[in-house]
């Protein structure tokens, strides 16, 4: 029993963990970004998508739930991790040198801390609407073409939330848009050595193909990144959503 309780305390517990909620972080990033891009397909598309993802009801908590467990576990093990570390090298070199380590391994624990009051100013801007700069209603939206009745109660069956007009409202605010594209920078940078991390971790560092998993894991923190911030540039230049 004591053996057990000393195996679930040690730093190979600890990096599994935070591989395995880094691998489900990194699914929703890439899963969020795609649903994100749809402001591009139109006003309807994207709100479609948000009232499809309202309608699970229940299940959509319990993703969240899930969600905020992986990442409460990630930041926990990455934080137990760092100090193991510090403990393991009490004293401070004279001169220090990095010879493999590159600036991204050397940051996670620094980027990982901001991309966590990155994600709350984001829960708080357009799930909770704490943040919310737009003078209309971000709840209220009726389809294009669809017939209604003049009866108020009748309507709100065709009601969705309105998340194309919140992110233009927000990010037509120059210091809203600016947070997110400096916040974006920061999940890219982060992602880049986490991805190549967590294979290793996971004991996935074959020579043969991990010199892959780093090129790949660069082009998609590219990718993201370039994806998420053109939406407040593109908002910003009144390229999208130009009428509100």
């Amino acid at each position: 029993m004591s053996s057990v309780l000393s195996y679930l305390k040690s730093s190979i517990l600890s990096k599994v963990v935070m591989a395995v909620t880094g691998f489900m972080l990194v699914g929703y990033i890439v899963v969020h970004t795609a649903g994100n891009l749809l402001i591009y397909a139109g006003k309807d598309e994207i709100n479609q998508y948000s009232q499809f993802l309202h309608s699970l009801g229940p299940l959509l908590w319990i993703f969240r739930i899930v969600l905020l467990v992986a990442l409460i576990l990630h930041i926990w093990t990455s934080v137990k991790l760092k100090f193991d570390n510090l403990d393991a090298k009490p004293r401070k070199y004279a001169i220090r040198k990095y010879v493999k380590a590159k600036l991204t391994s050397r940051t996670m624990i620094w980027t990982g801390i901001l991309i966590f009051c990155f994600v709350t100013y984001h829960v708080a801007h357009l799930t909770l609407h704490l943040t919310y700069p737009g003078e209309v209603n971000p709840q209220v939206y009726i389809p294009h073409n669809t017939v209604v009745s003049q009866d108020v109660s009748n309507c709100i069956h065709f009601q969705r939330t309105d998340v194309f007009s919140m992110l233009v409202l927000g990010f037509k605010e120059w210091y809203i848009s600016l947070i997110y594209i400096i916040g974006i920078i920061i999940v890219s940078f982060h992602l880049n050595h986490a991805i190549q991390s967590m294979f290793q971790t996971l004991g996935l560092n074959s020579p043969s193909y991990f010199p892959c998993i780093q090129k790949t894991s660069v082009w998609l923190s590219i990718i993201i990144a370039l994806c998420l911030i053109s939406i407040p540039v593109t908002i910003m230049l009144g390229l999208v959503g130009g009428n509100l």
